[in-house]
């Protein structure tokens, strides 16, 4: 289903960078709800109210999780040409031979200023920690945690394309990026409007690094993610990939498990299946997994869990940490200015997945410190298995000290 609709301008709402909220009135027509509706629109260009819009309203029809807002793709009855994304050097289409596709000012392309440094063979991440996650609404614990332990970090967010496409939509980001918590952003594969634009994650990660000079960069998946209730077909299978392209290049991966004792359904209780289906089977390289110790029965209920992920190929190592207590998850939401929420849960319903999202990224901080030598080497390999492991010994240990 594809399902477009004209509708009309009848109020300006709020605008941010790369995305504007117009209120709308739909034609009449059969199976649209009446009254005026939201849409959203990532072009650059102003409205008035009487403009005449053409809108997919798919997603509403299906009663999807898009926020309850359609999605502008252009005015009608505009006669001029117009360039609604400008962009300076672009040749590397995005939405390939979509109706929306747009070309940008990709990083790696031959008209880039930094064309040269992607024509490296060798370049590296040189040892540079990269947390990896599959919510995005543990982006901010996660970046707010670094910085509180270190204001001087510069850390860099790489979005890759396995749910939304358009950066904007992430109203996290833009707050994060407002804050000066995040330095850069970058959009990888078909995900666009960020700081910078990368073909893959590879270019994405290296850029972050070589080109925004990140000390830490996060890599978690945008809004909008799918999931069908198999080991397969969810958005978050994507980042095995992200974890395969780490380890080839020389970084050092942390990976945010999912888990949550509030979720009603079985296969999210505990530690997600979503994270033993990405680090059980699909993801062939290690990750260094921080877990909470939560001081209860739920930590036995995890440890049994994680034969899944132990007996795995890839041989993964565990950090262990004291969860991060409720009153830092308040005092960092305080600070923040936006709510924490995960799956339609704020964190008092739910504050695990938000207790570890803020102890990967305090281990994280602590790896910084841990001598740089001994992950990347002369060579520039990535972390092994028993490197991991003695990373994860040191930081369960600083981690554990009273």
């Amino acid at each position: 289903m594809l399902y477009l609709v004209t509708g009309t301008v009848i109020r300006i709402g709020e605008k941010h960078a790369g995305m504007q909220v117009l209120e709308v009135e739909l034609a009449a027509c059969a199976g649209e709800e009446a009254g005026p509706q939201k849409a959203l629109s990532f072009a650059q260009e102003d409205y008035r109210i009487g403009d005449t819009l053409l809108l997919n309203t798919t997603a509403l029809r299906l009663q999807l999780g898009t926020g309850g807002f359609h999605l502008v793709v252009g005015k009608t009855g505009e006669e001029a040409s117009r360039d609604v994304m400008p962009s300076k050097w672009g040749h590397i289409m995005k939405m390939r031979y979509s109706p929306w596709q747009l070309a940008v000012d990709a990083v790696e392309e031959q008209a880039s200023p930094f064309h040269d440094l992607f024509r490296q063979p060798d370049l590296s991440l040189d040892g540079t920690p990269v947390l990896i996650g599959e919510l995005h609404s543990l982006l901010p614990p996660a970046i707010l945690a670094l910085k509180e332990n270190d204001p001087q970090l510069r850390l860099v967010y790489v979005m890759p394309d396995a749910a939304s496409l358009p950066i904007a939509l992430s109203r996290h980001v833009q707050q994060l990026s407002r804050s000066g918590n995040l330095t850069a952003t970058i959009t990888t594969g078909h995900a666009w409007g960020g700081d910078r634009e990368a073909v893959t994650i590879h270019s994405g990660l290296l850029a972050a690094r070589h080109v925004e000079r990140a000390d830490v960069i996060v890599c978690m998946l945008g809004p909008g993610v799918a999931g069908t209730g198999t080991s397969y077909g969810f958005s978050g299978v994507q980042l095995a990939e992200v974890i395969h392209a780490v380890s080839a290049l020389g970084g050092t991966p942390f990976f945010i498990p999912r888990i949550s004792f509030a979720d009603q359904r079985s296969r999210h209780y505990g530690i997600s299946h979503h994270t033993t289906a990405i680090l059980g089977r699909f993801a062939l390289c290690p990750v260094l997994v921080t877990l909470p110790r939560l001081g209860d029965e739920r930590d036995a209920i995890i440890e049994e869990q994680l034969a899944a992920i132990t007996d795995s190929r890839a041989g993964h190592r565990l950090a262990y940490g004291p969860a991060p207590s409720v009153a830092r998850l308040d005092a960092l939401e305080k600070g923040y200015g936006l709510s924490f929420s995960t799956m339609g849960r704020s964190w008092r319903e739910d504050p695990v997945p938000f207790q570890t999202a803020v102890l990967a990224a305090d281990l994280l901080g602590k790896s910084l410190s841990y001598p740089a030598e001994a992950l990347s080497g002369e060579q520039r390999l990535s972390a092994s298995s028993n490197t991991l492991e003695a990373l994860a010994l040191y930081l369960t240990r600083s981690g554990e000290r009273p």
